[in-house]
């Protein structure tokens, strides 16, 4: 929809909202924005399963994750980042809300591939009617990147992938994908955009690697399914700007 705007922030990113940050989302509050926030928070889950000495693996970027882990992720992304940022928000007085029991009907989901990654989960539906009344109550919502499958598990989602579906469901005119780089780099340089057909050449290239191949994968399916902008960035306004040329 017009006006609507979902932002992606990593989880030390949400623990270190800039100045700049706090004042271009009031900005576009001022501007009539409805702003959604869906975060991740590898960091928290990372200490926590190092703590309770649970080996940590990835596949292509994603985390292989058990079902006895869940219990972890959970606790990092809803007590720990999830609170931290509604703390912080709240304190620069953006009124905001911290979705939690909501999640089970929010976000529905299915194993990715369970052989593969275990309790790891791709979005198959966004329910709006949570997020729509929480943004008419004039408050942001902020979704964990959790959601559940049709058995009631509770899967782990890539908060890339959980952003991406979330703006295709609001029909989202803008997505925004933080993360702690300024861009795809080529070259040490940002590219300052990238249309979806240059994608697949610069992962087979080696230009987009590791983490950052979920992240564009998850801005061209974004673009497909109608979101004009997606962009990627350590701003709300710089980085590569993902589209379809």
């Amino acid at each position: 929809m017009k006006d609507f705007i979902v932002i992606k922030i990593g989880g030390v990113a949400a623990q270190q909202l800039s100045m700049g940050f706090l004042s271009q989302i009031k900005d576009w509050q001022d501007a009539g924005k409805h702003l959604v926030i869906v975060h991740g928070g590898g960091f928290a889950i990372n200490r926590l399963m190092e703590e309770n000495k649970v080996s940590i693996k990835k596949v292509k970027g994603l985390r292989v994750t058990s079902q006895s882990d869940m219990k972890l992720v959970s606790q990092a992304l809803l007590d720990i980042v999830g609170k931290d940022l509604s703390e912080k928000l709240t304190q620069s007085g953006l009124a905001n809300l911290q979705l939690t029991s909501q999640l089970r009907q929010l976000i529905r989901a299915d194993f990715l591939d369970k052989d593969t990654y275990g309790y790891v989960g791709e979005v198959t539906s966004i329910q709006r009617a949570p997020v729509l009344e929480v943004l008419n109550e004039g408050k942001i919502p902020l979704l964990a990147s959790l959601g559940y499958s049709k058995e009631g598990d509770m899967l782990n989602i890539n908060a890339d992938y959980l952003a991406t579906a979330t703006a295709a469901a609001l029909a989202a005119e803008k997505l925004i994908l933080l993360t702690d780089v300024k861009g795809v780099l080529e070259n040490g340089q940002v590219l300052p955009e990238l249309t979806v057909d240059q994608i697949p050449k610069k992962i087979i290239g080696g230009v987009i690697t590791g983490g950052m191949i979920p992240k564009i994968e998850s801005a061209a399916k974004t673009v497909e399914l109608g979101v004009a902008q997606v962009l990627i960035g350590d701003g709300l306004t710089e980085g590569t700007l993902i589209h379809k040329g």
